[in-house]
This record gives C-alpha cells, sequence and structure tokens, in this order.
C-alpha cells in the first residue's frame, strides 16, 4: 500500500485521507441503523458449536446485541440443498434473537462448497447478493453489508447498500484447505482494491495482501467474564505429570511438530499436551512415537482456558508460511488472558501481544524457550487484570463497529491499527 493511507495511523473516527476531496454522496445522515452480516463461510449453528470463538462469531453476536442497531439480518454460509433435507429435523438458529429486526437467512443451493471456476463463484454471490439487497430494500433504503466472503465482498452492488465491509478475518488466499479457490480468492482482493472497499482485517498482513486504501486493522481478543472463574481442569489433564507445555488449536500443517518432538526429546521430564481438533494428521504421525507428548481432541472452550491456566508454558509453535504471517492465533490472546507464560514463533502478528513471552526464531529449538518461559514469576494480577480489559472483546466491537458503521463510512479513510498491539485472527 503506497501514498498517505498508510502514513496517518491513528484511532478514533475515519478521516478523509491527504487530497482527498468529499463529495455529496459521501456525506450520509447519522449512523446506520441497518446492517446485514454475511459469515461467509460458517453459519449461526457453527458459531454456537464453537462457542462463538472466533472474531466473526463475536461480532456478529454484538450486533444482534447492540442497541443501538435498529435491524441486523445475519447471512449463514451456503449449505446443501440435499444436506439440509437429510437434516432437516436439526434446528439451524437455535438460540438466535429473534424478532421483527432481529433474522437470520439461511441460503440453500445443491452443492454445499463454492464451484470452481471465477465465473461460477461469481453467478453464486451476485445472486446472494440481489437476494439480500430486496431483503434489505423491504425495510431500508441503504442498509449497511458486511460481509466475510470476498468474492461477495467483490460483487457486492455498491448501489444498493450504504456501505460494503469487508470482513477479513482470516487470509483464505493462503488457506492451505482453498487451494483449488486461489485463483478467484486473488481476483477478488484485486477487484476489492480496485473498488476501495472498506476492509477491516485482522492482521496487517491481510491488509496489505488486498490492498484497499480503506483498511482498519483489529486485533483479536478475550472474553473477560471467561476467565474470571474458570472451572478446574479435566482430570485426564490433572493426570499429566508436571512440569507441561500446553498447545490449543487446530491441529494442522501450520504446527511445527519436528519442533515439538525434538523439545519433548530434550525436557523429556516434562508433558506436551496438544489440544484440538485433527485437521491433518500427517504431520502429527511422528509425535505418536514421542512418549511425553499426549494429544486430545477437541474440548470446550472453559475446559481449553482452564487447561491453559493450569499448565506450565503455552505453546504456539506455528511454522512460518504465508498462512501463519497473516494470521494471529486467538489461543495466544487465551493464553496470555489467563497470565500464563508463552512461548511462541516469532511473526509480526505476534510481537507485542503481551510481555509474558519469550519468541523464538521460527524452526529453531525451543526447550531452552519453554525453560527460561517457565522460570518467570506469577503474573501480577493488577497489570493482568488491565491487559484484560485493554483487549476484551466489547472494547474490539467498538473498535470494529466504528470502523464498519461509522457515518463518513463512504469515504476514503486512512490506514489504521485499532488495538496498538498484535493482531486477530484463525484459532
Amino acid at each position: 500500500m503506497s501514498g498517505p493511507y498508510r502514513s496517518r495511523p491513528h484511532v478514533g473516527g475515519r478521516s478523509v485521507a491527504r487530497g482527498e476531496h468529499m463529495q455529496p454522496s459521501d456525506v450520509v445522515d447519522g449512523p446506520p441503523s441497518e446492517v446485514v452480516m454475511a459469515l461467509g463461510f460458517s453459519t449461526w449453528g457453527d458459531a454456537r458449536r464453537r462457542d462463538f470463538g472466533f472474531s466473526p462469531d463475536r461480532m456478529a453476536r454484538a450486533l444482534l446485541e447492540d442497541p443501538d442497531i435498529a435491524d441486523v439480518t445475519v447471512v449463514d454460509a451456503f449449505r446443501s440443498r440435499l444436506g439440509r433435507a437429510k437434516n432437516w429435523r436439526q434446528p439451524r438458529a437455535e438460540g438466535f434473537p429473534h424478532g421483527p429486526d432481529r433474522r437470520i437467512v439461511h441460503p440453500l443451493r445443491w452443492a454445499r462448497r463454492d464451484p470452481l471456476g471465477q465465473e461460477r463463484v461469481v453467478r453464486h454471490y451476485r445472486s446472494l447478493d440481489r437476494r439480500l439487497a430486496t431483503l434489505g430494500r423491504r425495510r431500508s433504503a441503504a442498509p449497511v453489508l458486511v460481509t466475510c466472503h470476498p468474492v461477495h465482498a467483490a460483487v457486492a452492488d455498491r448501489s444498493v447498500w450504504r456501505d460494503v465491509v469487508y470482513y477479513a478475518w482470516d487470509d483464505w488466499l493462503s488457506y492451505p484447505l482453498m487451494t483449488q479457490w486461489r485463483p478467484v480468492t486473488a481476483w477478488a482482493y484485486s477487484r476489492m482494491a480496485a473498488q476501495r472497499t472498506n476492509v477491516i482485517g485482522v492482521t496487517p498482513a491481510i491488509i496489505d495482501r488486498i490492498g484497499s486504501e480503506r483498511s482498519t486493522v483489529i486485533p483479536n481478543g478475550v472474553d473477560v467474564s471467561e476467565v474470571r472463574d474458570l472451572p478446574a481442569p479435566p482430570a485426564w489433564f490433572d493426570q499429566l505429570r508436571r512440569p507441561v507445555a500446553f498447545y490449543s488449536g487446530s491441529l494442522q500443517q501450520r504446527v511445527d511438530t519436528d519442533a515439538i518432538a525434538a523439545a519433548a526429546r530434550d525436557l523429556p521430564d516434562w508433558d506436551f499436551c496438544l489440544v484440538g481438533p485433527m485437521v491433518d494428521p500427517r504431520p502429527f504421525d511422528q509425535l505418536a512415537a514421542v512418549p511425553n507428548v499426549h494429544i486430545h481432541e477437541r474440548v470446550p472452550r472453559a475446559e481449553v482456558l482452564a487447561m491453559a491456566a493450569a499448565a506450565s508454558v503455552c505453546l504456539v509453535p506455528h511454522r512460518r508460511t504465508e498462512m501463519t504471517v497473516a494470521m494471529s492465533p486467538l489461543k495466544l490472546y487465551e493464553y496470555a488472558a489467563v497470565g500464563t507464560p508463552i512461548v511462541a514463533t516469532d511473526l509480526p502478528s505476534i510481537r507485542g501481544v503481551t510481555d509474558r513471552m519469550v519468541l523464538v526464531e521460527p524452526g529453531a529449538p525451543q526447550a531452552a524457550a519453554i525453560l527460561a518461559a517457565a522460570q518467570m514469576p506469577p503474573a501480577d494480577q493488577a497489570s493482568l487484570w488491565q491487559w484484560r480489559l485493554q483487549h476484551d472483546w466489547s472494547n474490539r466491537y467498538v473498535a470494529w463497529r466504528a470502523a464498519a458503521l461509522s457515518t463518513d463510512a463512504a469515504r476514503t479513510s486512512t490506514y489504521r491499527r485499532e488495538g496498538a498491539t498484535g493482531s486477530g485472527g484463525d484459532a
């Protein structure tokens, strides 16, 4: 990104960049009162199953609970007609606060996944956009569209929305499971940049890859209420030897299993515990031969936080890839919120989030860093509480709403970072 937009980062309301002149169409009266939020790749049901742990889950729920937003429509990701017919008894919107001004849309098509080929994908999301715009016109002349799908953001009809906002909570261009859709994702990024789409990204790297001049970085956060009164860790975790190094998150190729195996062998008196859904088993096969490494399936968030608090050290052992440079692990904020020392790979989105962390160069041995982190004194409770308040999701939502829905959202704005330290993203 070049020009003045990146040279004047600031916190607060949007401003018109140097050399930019306001047009009559830029001026709108009053704050937006109606919002359509399309979740892109997931559904309300998915959010409930993961305890509203991901960034879009949090923002969608906050919009629904916001008394200043008069009308909110949440839009699930596409799901298949056949799948819906098979699971017709399963509720799709359990716990959704239905009402005359709070509604949810469940788009269906024959295939759950996006089709291959740019023209076909574009056709699907243009059709969805027309449907949503029609729903919006029944209630208001100009709702704001917030979408988490890059193609939807790229093809949305700017003439029917008050503004189009792309919430880039992950970098789908570098996501390993979306390799087949990289060409259309790259096209969508380029189109958003050309259209000056209002982009809210979870890391500076994502913002830079999209390249829109209207961009805001808003980091991940933590829910203070979730770490106040933690439950006891699961019994199986209590049975592990101490000290214990703990990792939570998706078990996939971004995790440096070579580094974990080496650290476990270098520290035979430690137990290493990895908890999360097994997305890609291949990198983790080697850990089966390491006796002090224990892998456990996904558990509820409350148990994850309890284990993180009870661990000796928490780990963010990521490889350096395009994906990990662009993401910021939710687990990092959760670890920091419970006060446990952290050992993490030195990546741009990780630096500066907390001072209770030892950084390790990508691919470097981690045993010495783990021992150093374990020697840190207990967290100062006053400082820890201030950190939690600074990074609480309620503060993140205030910044997110200002970036997405401010009265001058239709103007060109400066590139800025909300939240000062770190960034947000995947789990």
